[in-house]
């Protein structure tokens, strides 16, 4: 910095001109940015928001008024009044905007530091410079220890200005160093050096407090979104499989193969009514509906009589049973002002023809109940399910009023087109799509590339947002939570991160004085040159004027820039090489991780599938496909391991094969044969060396063939065969890759074999307990003088003989509840109850009721079954416990007359007590004694 009063006319003339600019870019940048700030902070929190701009406003007039000053000629005056008028406002800053007191603390000392090194003496620019240190630091402790006194402000406005004041005057101060002198560059690099501490401890410690907070809050709603998606999961996945099990009733095959003019009020009409009746007791609330619907959809019988006799048949739920054999679960859909969830399967007769169609229409509330039990009740977390087509809350734990309706904004002809399908319910554009949400949209579309993102809504505010698709529908759960939650003790951690800083910038400043007392001239002339160097100028050389350590390093420079040359000239001949390298070895790993994905989606496929004749055709199919091979087997040994039998085939010679049962010796001459044998990987090709002609006439284009072990536990079970139409078409390589398909195929195929083993060996344990459980109470019921009870409201009595009705028969045939309400042709009303045990029926409950013209309700016949239920347990326990005591009896009978016998050692009292305990024992009894002598004669 330079004294002006020594300075020369031009000196002084560069001073003036910076100060105008600076004054004159100081009061136009800030009524630019104010004219935009104003109205938006006022049209925002009204009157609040102006408070944090007041000091700006000052200092713009402060710098018009330093521009006619210094066109006036006083120009240290006019920069005085620019900085002084800087500090004051500054200082008055902590009591309008608590908060910001690091952002505005860094303004005020890079606007006094870029300001007064450009147009003020040395002295005066180094007296501002410690001014507005000193006041910086006041900002920044008032702001973070004395806060209560701080106006509401918003801190976007504040920090905007602090911000683009800064960065403006950071670029100037850049611009112009080179004009500095050495010692105003030393203090203007340890003021930067100072501030970066300050922001970038700030930053840091902030930043990864919040990246913390932010990854445990992720990790909780990782967690909540797979709860919610498997609840969902797992009740969607539960209904197909209980419409599947219900599909196959007899009630309903029966009355679906009567004659359409034989059904109505027929027994079996009333048999598959009854059990659709019975079906809606699996969820009375949410099950609106449930039908059965002929072959061309109509409407047959239906828990809901408004719906008898309608036609269902262009219902996605009854098109897509009828067309692939399967249960089906639907979308939600918004029909007769009702949003439903429909779950249906087919209806097959025992030749496996598909005869009609189990529907059940459920309440989509029911998905609502779902998502509300695994609310987690956290006021600032909102759980939803949103349908990934129409961006449609299927669920929602936040307004109610949001339920049902789409966050994506549609156009009016996208928007009818969805109602008319009923994937929107019906109604104006606002009660359809309220508070639509692009980020949400954008975010559930690139959910699977980023599993996070951040949205903003009127009750969260800014929050943090992730989802998890579900596997059973195209829905994604999507858990929302306010960053507002879990960024509170960030702050805190604040305070202690900067009171550290200005700790660090006090160090700094004074290091940067005591710096600019010792480098030198030859110190400058060096770091220039090494900048020269490191910006790709490997022309540059170092003046090596002196002998000292300077000099010593201005040659080792000098000697780095020739080797680096030739380092460079060495690197491009590498690049080049190494290029063609990585190029080789990108081809190779691209199809390394193609051949990887296709044997990890061809297990993924057969691991799923457990019957062998399904499962082999379905391998030979898939390698051939997913690999592009001409031709594909799998051979499995016979049960002597002579032979290595053709079990599938994915080409038509193999088909043919199949057909005349090929097979090949193991040992044999070919490849599959070799393989069987040693169990080890073989290649034949018909180029190289060792060329191979190929001669079967089923497989006349193949050109290249491999085998490959089928081993499980070192056993070999089977041969891989692949072929292909391209000569010389595997290698090693391919070897070493499809041998982990190998082991993956064979490894299904045994599980496969043991499935079929676990399914004969538990079907033969069940048949075996079924029989001992019906064996042991025929015996029981045998040995058991009374067989049952009876009781009415006046006595009970036992019943010795058996009671059977007409009633009781049809009970115990079906084995179900028959309930029988009285109506005109019968007064009495009935309910006969089987009592199973594990399946088995050993007896009947037959209720009557006490009064004529009695309609049974469905909590009674609830009741009774579950009086069954534990009634069939207690006479399973009694039955036990009673063979128990009679073994035990046995038992101690038994006991006690080897005890008397053993306490005699005479022969003749041996056979006398045996005698007389036996006697005792088995009272009424003749007991005798008898020895066969060696001549046959018997001696008593």
């Amino acid at each position: 910095m330079n004294n002006p009063t020594s300075q020369p006319k031009q000196s002084e003339k560069r001073r003036k001109q910076n100060a105008l600019v600076i004054s004159l870019v100081t009061g136009i940048l800030l009524t630019l940015v104010l004219a935009y700030l104003i109205p938006a902070a006022y049209s925002e929190n009204g009157m609040d928001g102006l408070w944090g701009i007041i000091p700006a406003i000052a200092v713009a007039l402060a710098a018009y008024g330093s521009v006619l000053m210094i066109i006036r000629d006083r120009i240290t005056l006019g920069i005085g009044v620019l900085i002084s008028t800087i500090l004051l406002a500054s200082l008055s800053l902590p009591i309008f905007a608590h908060g910001q007191g690091l952002s505005l603390g860094v303004m005020v000392l890079v606007l006094v530091a870029g300001i007064s090194s450009a147009t003020l003496s040395s002295l005066w620019a180094t007296r501002a410079i410690g001014g507005a240190f000193v006041i910086s630091l006041i900002i920044v402790l008032t702001d973070l220890y004395f806060p209560g006194s701080s106006l509401p402000t918003d801190p976007r406005y504040t920090n905007a200005i602090a911000v683009i004041m800064s960065a403006v005057y950071v670029f100037f101060i850049l611009r112009r160093f080179n004009t500095y002198g050495l010692r105003a560059k030393i203090i203007i690099a340890f003021i930067f050096i100072a501030g970066i501490p300050l922001i970038t401890l700030g930053y840091f410690y902030s930043r990864s407090s919040a990246q913390v907070l932010q990854n445990q809050s992720r990790i909780q709603l990782t967690n909540i979104a797979k709860i919610e998606a498997s609840s969902v999961d797992n009740f969607i996945t539960n209904q197909i499989d209980s419409v599947h099990a219900d599909a196959k009733q007899l009630a309903f095959l029966e009355y679906l193969r009567l004659p359409v003019p034989a059904r109505a009020d027929s027994v079996k009409e009333t048999n598959a009514r009854l059990a659709l009746l019975s079906l809606t007791r699996k969820d009375p609330v949410f099950i609106h509906s449930i039908a059965i619907l002929d072959v061309d959809g109509l409407n047959l019988l239906d828990t809901f009589e408004e719906y008898k006799g309608r036609s269902e048949a262009d219902r996605i739920y009854f098109l897509r049973p009828m067309q692939t054999g399967l249960p089906f679960v639907s979308n939600i859909l918004f029909q007769d002002d009702r949003e439903n969830i429909y779950f249906s399967a087919p209806i097959k007769s025992q030749s496996g023809n598909i005869i009609g169609v189990l529907r059940v229409e459920y309440h989509a509330k029911i998905i609502q109940a779902i998502i509300r039990s695994v609310d987690p009740l956290n006021p600032g977390t909102t759980l939803s399910l949103i349908d990934t087509n129409t961006y449609l809350r299927v669920a929602y734990t936040g307004d109610r009023d949001e339920l049902f309706k789409s966050y994506k904004n549609f156009t009016d002809p996208e928007l009818s087109i969805l109602q008319i399908e009923g994937r929107l319910p019906a109604g104006t554009r606002e009660n359809v799509l309220s508070e639509t949400d692009n980020s949400i949209v954008e975010g559930i579309d690139n959910l699977q590339q980023q599993p996070f993102f951040d949205a903003t809504s009127q009750s969260l505010g800014p929050s943090t947002n992730t989802g998890i698709f579900l596997q059973t529908q195209p829905w994604v759960a999507v858990v929302r939570q306010s960053k507002a939650n879990y960024l509170a003790p960030v702050e805190e951690q604040n305070r202690v991160t900067i009171l550290i800083s200005l700790i660090l910038i006090i160090l700094s400043i004074g290091a940067g004085f005591l710096a600019s007392q010792v480098l030198t001239a030859p110190l400058i002339t060096l770091a220039r040159t090494a900048e020269k160097i490191a910006v790709g100028d490997r022309t540059a050389r170092a003046e090596a004027s002196t002998e000292d350590e300077i000099g010593l390093l201005a040659s080792s420079f000098n000697r780095m820039t020739d080797e680096l040359n030739q380092t460079f000239k060495n690197l491009e001949i590498r690049v080049v090489e190494r290029t063609t390298d990585l190029e080789i070895a990108r081809r190779q790993s691209e199809k390394r991780a193609g051949e990887l994905q296709a044997i990890g989606e061809i297990s993924k496929v057969i691991t799923g599938e457990q019957a062998l004749e399904k499962l082999l055709p379905l391998i030979s199919r898939l390698v051939s496909e997913r690999f592009g091979f001409y031709h594909t087997g799998i051979f499995l040994l016979n049960d002597t391991n002579q032979f290595a039998v053709l079990q599938a085939a994915s080409s038509e010679g193999g088909q043919k094969m199949l057909a005349r049962e090929h097979r090949l010796e193991v040992g044999g001459s070919g490849i599959v044969g070799y393989v069987a044998k040693f169990g080890t990987p073989r290649i034949s090709l018909d180029v190289g060396q060792d060329a191979v002609f190929f001669n079967n006439p089923d497989l006349p284009s193949t050109r290249s063939e491999m085998a490959l072990p089928l081993k499980v536990r070192n056993r070999i079970m089977g041969v891989l065969d692949v072929q292909s139409e391209k000569p010389g078409a595997f290698t090693e390589y391919d070897a070493s890759t499809l041998s982990i398909l190998a082991d993956q195929i064979a490894i299904a195929l045994e599980n496969a074999r043991l499935f079929t083993q676990t399914q004969h060996a538990l079907a033969e344990a069940q048949a075996q307990y079924r029989q001992n459980l019906q064996g042991s109470w025929k015996a029981f019921s045998r040995e058991e003088e009374t067989i049952g009870y009876h009781q009415s409201l006046m006595s009970g009595k036992k019943i010795s003989k058996p009671i059977e009705t007409d009633e009781i028969r049809e009970a115990i045939n079906r084995g179900e509840v028959l309930v029988l309400n009285a109506d005109k042709d019968r007064h009495d009303a009935t309910i006969v109850v089987p009592i199973k045990l594990r399946g088995q029926i050993i007896g009947t409950m037959n209720i009557k009721a006490p009064t004529t013209n009695r309609l049974w309700s469905k909590n009674e016949v609830n009741l009774a079954e579950a009086i069954s239920e534990r009634l069939s347990l207690a006479l399973e326990n009694a039955r036990l416990i009673q063979e128990s005591q009679r073994q035990v009896i046995k038992e101690q009978t038994i006991s006690e007359v080897t005890g008397k016998i053993g306490a005699s050692i005479n022969l003749k009292n041996v056979l006398q007590t045996a005698v007389e305990e036996l006697g005792h024992a088995i009272p009424g009894s003749e007991v005798t004694i008898e020895f066969e002598q060696k001549n046959g004669n018997v001696e008593q």
